[in-house]
Order: C-alpha cells, then sequence, then structure tokens
C-alpha cells in the first residue's frame, strides 16, 4: 500500500470530505478495505461497505486474528428494482442517512467516466448517479460526525464535472521502501528467521514494479527453502515479477540480456558513456542520463538487437514495446500508455525500447497526436533514469516536434553493414552452428571477399537468414534420412561452406536490392538528421584495401 495514498485518504477522510473517489488496482482491493477499517477505528467511527454484486449493506472491522469481517448492516434494506436507477439508490439513502461513518461504495465508476456511451438509458442513468454523488459532495460540515463516501474502482476516467468537485486519489505503484514496510509485516510467515534487514532489502529491490498483494503473493508462489539466501530468493521473484509483468501490460520484458552486436562501434561507445551517467558522482554534478535515443535506418538493420545491446552495456532491464500496437488499442491507448510510462517510471533504471516507431504516426489521426503528445509531456517532466529507444524506418512520418533537441537528444543512423560488419555477422551466425567460426576463421581471405562482395546491401536480418538455411541445408546432407542420436562418442561436425553460403544467397533479393528506391530514401533522410553509428569500415575487407591493380 502506498503510504502517501493511505496518508491523503485519511487526511480527506479527517477534514470531513464527504466523497473521496478513488483508483486502485483490483489486486489490492482487501488490502484497501484493511486500512480504511484501521481509519476508522482510530477516528472512532463505522465503516460499512456496498457494491453492486450485493445492492446489500455490510458493515466492515477489521481485526488483527481475523483479518476484514463483514456484518450485516440492518438500517438499510433491498427493495424490489423498479427502474434502473434504482440499482444505485445507496446514493439517496446515505444523502438522507442521519448517521455518521465511512460508507465504501463499488462498481460506480462505468458511470462516472468522461466517455460514457450516449445511449440513452445508459447515458441517462450516468448522468442521475454524477448528479447525486455532486449533491453528496456539498454537504460538507465541519461540525458534524464524520460521514464519508468512498468510491473504489479501477480504471478512473472521471467526468471533468466530478473532477472540479471531488478529490481523485490515485495508488501509485509503491517504492522499495513500502515495499519493505510490507515484508517486515509478512516476514514471520513467509522468510527464513536467519534472514538480516540487508536480506530483506534485496528481496524488495527485486520486487519494485509489483503492488504489495502481488509481491506478496509471489513470495508465497515461488518455491524456495529455508536454506536458500535472499539473492536465490531475489532471482526466483524477478522471475515471477516478469511473467506478471508481461501478461499485465502486454510488454516484453526481460532483465539485461547477454547478446553479441558485430559492428555500430559508435552507438556502443555512447552507450558505455551513458553507463557513467547512471553514477553518484555524475548525479552530484547534475548531469542526467539522455532523455532518448532514436535509431533510423531501413528494415533488418539491427535496430531492436542494438536496444537489447544498450541494455546490456547499460546493466538495466529491457522493455519491449510495439508502438503500433497502440493504435489498436482505441480509446484505452492513452490509459495503457500513461500505466506503461509509470511502471518504467517506479522501476526508474530501465530501458523502454518502442519497435516501429513511426508506424504508429502513419494515419496522422488523432489518436496518434494525443499518444505524441502524451509521451512528449513525459519525456519532458520526468525525473527516473529510464532511456527511452526507439525505431524508425521513415523520418518524415513523425510530427517534427518529435526529433528537436530535449526529446529525442539522439538520432544515429543504422545503416546497411559494411564489408567488415558483414564478415562480424557472418562471424557471430556461424559460430552456433560450425564449431569453426569459434576457435578461427573457417574461409581463406580471397573466400571471403568472394562472399562478401556477393552479400553487398545484405542487412543482419538476411545474412542470419541465409546461415540458418545453409546450416539446415548442409545437416540435410550429412544425414538424408533420420538416425537414432548416438549415446556415446561425438556427433560429427557440421561444417558450412563457402559455396553452400553462396547458394542460399542466390535463393534470397535483399530487401535493399527488392525495394531500392525506398531503401535510398530511408537513408538519404536517416543522413540528413542522424549521427552514424559504425566507424569508417577499416577491416582488411574494405574496399579501399582491395588492389585493384593486382601489386
Amino acid at each position: 500500500m502506498s503510504s502517501d495514498f493511505f496518508g491523503k485518504l485519511s487526511k480527506s477522510i479527517k477534514e470531513g470530505e464527504p466523497v473521496i473517489i478513488c483508483e486502485f488496482p483490483l489486486q489490492e482491493r482487501y488490502r484497501i478495505l484493511q486500512y480504511i477499517c484501521q481509519c476508522c477505528s482510530n477516528l472512532g467511527t463505522k465503516c460499512y461497505l456496498w457494491n453492486l454484486g450485493q445492492e446489500i449493506i455490510k458493515q466492515v472491522e477489521y481485526f488483527n486474528n481475523r483479518g476484514v469481517c463483514f456484518q450485516d448492516f440492518e438500517g438499510y434494506t433491498s427493495t424490489p428494482v423498479q427502474e434502473l436507477k434504482d440499482y444505485f439508490r445507496i446514493l439517496k439513502f446515505w444523502d438522507n442517512y442521519q448517521g455518521g461513518g465511512v460508507l465504501i461504495i463499488e462498481n460506480l465508476h462505468p458511470w462516472i467516466s468522461a466517455n460514457v456511451p450516449q445511449e440513452t438509458q445508459f447515458f441517462l442513468l450516468s448522468e442521475w448517479v454524477k448528479s447525486n454523488l455532486l449533491n453528496l459532495s456539498f454537504t460538507k460540515c465541519a461540525s458534524a460526525p464524520i460521514k464519508c463516501a468512498i468510491v473504489l474502482g479501477s480504471q478512473v476516467d472521471l467526468h471533468p464535472e466530478l473532477a472540479a468537485q471531488v478529490p481523485l486519489l490515485t495508488q501509485e505503484l509503491p517504492d522499495t521502501s513500502e515495499i519493505l514496510i510490507a515484508l517486515n509485516e509478512e516476514a514471520e510467515e513467509i522468510l527464513p528467521p536467519k534472514f538480516s534487514k540487508m536480506d530483506t532489502l534485496c528481496i524488495a529491490r527485486s520486487a519494485v514494479g509489483l503492488y504489495v498483494s502481488d509481491f506478496i503473493k509471489g513470495l508465497k508462489l515461488i518455491n524456495f527453502h529455508d536454506d536458500d539466501s535472499s539473492e536465490e530468493i531475489a532471482k526466483k521473484l524477478l522471475q515471477y515479477k516478469i511473467k506478471l509483468l508481461n501478461k499485465i501490460y502486454e510488454i516484453e520484458f526481460i532483465p539485461p540480456p547477454s547478446v553479441p552486436l558485430g559492428g555500430l562501434e559508435l552507438m556502443q561507445e555512447a552507450f558505455k558513456k551513458f553507463k557513467r551517467l547512471f553514477s553518484p558522482l555524475a548525479k552530484a554534478y547534475k548531469l542526467r542520463v539522455p532523455k532518448g535515443i532514436m535509431l533510423v535506418g531501413p528494415p533488418g538493420t539491427g535496430k531492436s538487437h542494438s536496444a537489447k545491446v544498450c541494455s546490456q552495456i547499460l546493466g538495466v532491464p529491457l522493455i519491449l514495446v510495439d508502438w503500433g500496437n497502440f493504435r489498436s488499442y482505441g480509446n484505452e491507448a492513452e490509459r495503457r500508455l500513461k500505466k506503461l510510462l509509470k511502471l518504467a517510471d517506479r522501476l526508474n533504471e530501465v530501458v523502454i525500447y518502442f519497435d516501429d516507431f513511426d508506424k504508429g504516426f502513419a494515419g496522422d489521426d488523432d489518436l496518434a497526436r494525443r499518444l505524441a503528445g502524451q509521451l512528449l509531456t513525459w519525456m519532458q517532466e520526468r525525473t527516473s533514469d529510464v532511456i527511452v529507444i526507439a525505431s524508425v524506418n521513415r523520418m518524415e512520418w513523425l510530427p517534427p516536434e518529435l526529433t528537436r533537441a530535449g526529446r529525442f537528444d539522439y538520432l544515429y543512423k543504422v545503416d546497411l553493414p559494411n564489408y567488415g560488419e558483414r564478415h562480424s555477422i557472418f562471424k557471430l551466425h556461424g559460430a552456433r552452428f560450425d564449431e569453426r567460426f569459434c576457435s578461427g576463421d573457417p574461409y581463406t581471405e580471397e573466400e571471403w571477399r568472394r562472399l562478401l562482395k556477393e552479400t553487398n546491401r545484405c542487412v543482419g536480418a538476411e545474412i542470419q537468414t541465409i546461415i540458418e538455411r545453409a546450416a539446415a541445408t548442409t545437416f540435410c546432407q550429412m544425414f538424408p534420412e533420420d538416425i537414432t542420436v548416438p549415446t556415446h562418442g561425438e556427433l560429427p561436425p557440421l561444417e558450412i561452406s563457402v559455396a553452400m553460403l553462396l547458394e542460399e544467397r542466390r535463393q534470397i533479393n535483399p530487401l535493399a536490392i527488392r525495394e531500392a528506391d525506398r531503401v535510398e530514401s530511408m537513408r538519404n533522410k536517416a543522413d540528413l538528421q542522424a549521427l552514424p553509428s559504425s566507424k569508417k569500415d577499416d577491416s582488411i575487407y574494405a574496399i579501399a584495401h582491395v588492389d585493384i591493380f593486382g601489386e
């Protein structure tokens, strides 16, 4: 439970606010009921609960040995429903109720939203609910006993009329200190007694990005033993967190990966510089990590892979997001983006990567502009150490304000790989299948020159495909029929020949040749605005090193 959230809620109740609207995740419902009950107990007033499912009022109390308990409240009786607004007669009842207390009301949020469907009955019912809440909000009286209605629900999109009159409190993701408090409360039942304060802090840090209820549930679900160290428990909890975040946010959240990268030395050097900016010394000099990095270039040149390398160099987690998918969420898009950015802020040191960033703006519609505005505002105002990386194919699709200084501070052109980079990419992917690439160089310089010349204008993704297909074809030639995997002895090595690679190359028509006009347009526009990500090719295979006179 966020201490700030609960502190504001307690203060609002004490100050006599007649109506308070609270936004919270459903998994935190029990904990919020517990805290409201405790608050009411401290204030010497009663706590009640009503929701649309039961249509009755329950008196709610919290006991340390029994938890949250419910009792029937005789002062409110359910009557037959004559018309739709009778489902919410609780609002009229509470307005006329002469007693005091705190009434928790659930399931009202669809009717107090800013985007209520214009269907006649739903719209009229929404107006009736909003009017009654506004009437309740005008009954504040400092001298009277506490009488407060707390409207609970998730995904609040409050109507402007209510937003101007009724306080809205939102439960944010807890920070490490708040998780640590919750962990200490539950430690005796969950953790081995041997753990020190540093051990519990290690576990709490691994849970950042989760709500307390999810964190406690995760600890109870993961399989750990009394002799496990805090680091081992933290690793298991991290795996639980990754699965849960991927499911809730529909993203790909991964810890710092371990991936090789061939070429793009200038961009890698920049990432290493950014890593220094995470240090306390850099912060003492008021230095900050860049707000955003944009990778511009044709498809398949390694932009997504570069984001993983950045995460690896910085040693921070990576959040992979398909920006174009946000448009498919329709009216939910802005809420989902806001929720995702809040997660990134709470995780703090993290890389968030928006793939195919330009495709979200291809339609130039109102939704795309709103999403861009929301992202830009967050990038401008945020104080967390989140690095935003976005990949772009066509810069002309982007709104001009996206690429100005202060938003995306660095623009890098990720171009078609040069001869030296293609040589590195061949060796990296070849080592997955042919051990000769790991221990040395299986081809002569002449063979390499021929292979690199034939794969001119091939991007990294196409080279990877050539190698994978050549490895598969080589395997099928070695073993024309299925045989049993030998239990003793070593398997014969799989050796990929230059001839096989060239054959597979002939069966592929590279995008840079197939769509030459479009690809050259992308490259030329990137040249005008972006920094080079690769050094000048100084390998022995560079064209400049070819002796055309045969000397």
